[in-house]
């Protein structure tokens, strides 16, 4: 085990209405404590070693004190990067003149790119949003910022794996990302389905164009793995998620979608009230008790032969989550409408 990172859910806030949203919009938005997110860094650097932030929302550039939370993990040695829908770029570069040390300890900035043309992004993440990021990408090259581009893969867009992946080469992207989108619980699940052929597919073309490209292209965790018995990069611990109401889960994929009732819980404890190393120890029996349950069900022969073997799918049904399956969606859903975008109006500060 080595804690390489520590990453956190700062904030819900965004204006955006991306269909695949795991976040509830009808929740008030919610900002991480600033406080929080300073003993988390400051213990992560004593215990840990740790030297890697990240920040993840919604859109992080919309916590009100986002400023702030640079400045702390600067001022502890941190260098950071985020995960953003690019709309805020602009904004953010007058705040590196404000004090380049944020600049200075910024590795990249990881922009969500959901299709290779205006009209598939949109459709996906709302009217507007891909001028956005190209207007971020514009921003970060003429002034040295590593970009990476990241886009959530269903059925909406699959046909344009190769497509993303010639104009994130020719748009001078340090890497391409295509990660498994996962089900939210609400009715726009049904148009994001893939099945587990086809996302086998996706992954196979994906692979492919890893092997056409000089560009690193990259699929992180979820995609199917043979062997059933995974240790993914949450469960081996190679970086702490921190979600927006404090608390250490297991990782972003089980931030903010609907559980069923009774269910075993993701959550270990809360850094508003205990150290997180206390909360680390009890996240270490979450993990334990997980892998236990999925090799008794190996050793039984009860492991499904598709669905079961996509690991991020698995342990979404495993607490009690939407999940994929056969005949479409499982597990609890969420009657609501996914819109976000009047959570922005709320902010005490314009962007």
């Amino acid at each position: 085990m080595a804690v390489e990172w520590i990453t956190f859910h700062v904030t819900d806030r965004c204006q955006l209405d991306c269909q695949h949203c795991l976040r509830d919009p009808e929740l008030k938005p919610k900002d991480l404590s600033l406080d929080v997110i300073r003993r988390a860094l400051v213990e992560g650097k004593r215990v840990y070693r740790a030297t890697h932030t990240a920040f993840t929302g919604g859109e992080p550039t919309l916590h009100p004190e986002f400023n702030a939370i640079v400045d702390v993990a600067v001022e502890l040695g941190y260098t950071w990067h985020m995960v953003s829908n690019g709309h805020n770029i602009p904004w953010l570069f007058e705040q590196f003149k404000e004090k380049p040390s944020r600049r200075a300890a910024m590795t990249s900035v990881t922009l969500s790119l959901d299709g290779a043309d205006e009209a598939t992004h949109d459709a996906i993440r709302g009217k507007g949003s891909f001028l956005s990021v190209m207007t971020a990408i514009n921003q970060c090259t003429a002034r040295g910022l590593p970009f990476v581009l990241q886009c959530a893969v269903h059925a909406k867009n699959q046909h344009q794996v190769e497509a993303l992946g010639l104009l994130a080469s020719q748009l001078g992207a340090t890497r391409l990302s295509f990660s498994m989108t996962q089900p939210t619980g609400t009715y726009l699940d049904k148009e994001l389905y893939l099945t587990a052929a086809e996302w086998r597919a996706v992954m196979d073309r994906v692979l492919r164009l890893g092997d056409t490209l000089r560009l690193p292209v990259t699929h992180p965790e979820g995609y199917f793995h043979a062997q059933p018995i995974y240790t993914c990069q949450a469960f081996a611990q190679q970086q702490l998620h921190i979600n927006v109401e404090g608390e250490l889960t297991l990782c972003c994929q089980h931030a903010g979608v609907p559980q069923e009732p009774g269910s075993r819980s993701d959550r270990s404890g809360s850094l508003a009230s205990e150290p997180l190393v206390s909360a680390h120890r009890k996240l270490l029996t979450v993990i334990h008790d997980a892998q236990a349950r999925k090799l008794d069900r190996a050793a039984a022969g009860e492991l499904d032969a598709e669905w079961d073997l996509f690991p991020c799918n698995y342990c979404l049904a495993d607490f009690g989550k939407p999940h994929w399956t056969e005949d479409g969606v499982g597990g609890p859903g969420a009657s609501r409408d996914r819109w976000r975008g009047a959570w922005k109006k709320s902010l005490p500060i314009a962007r």
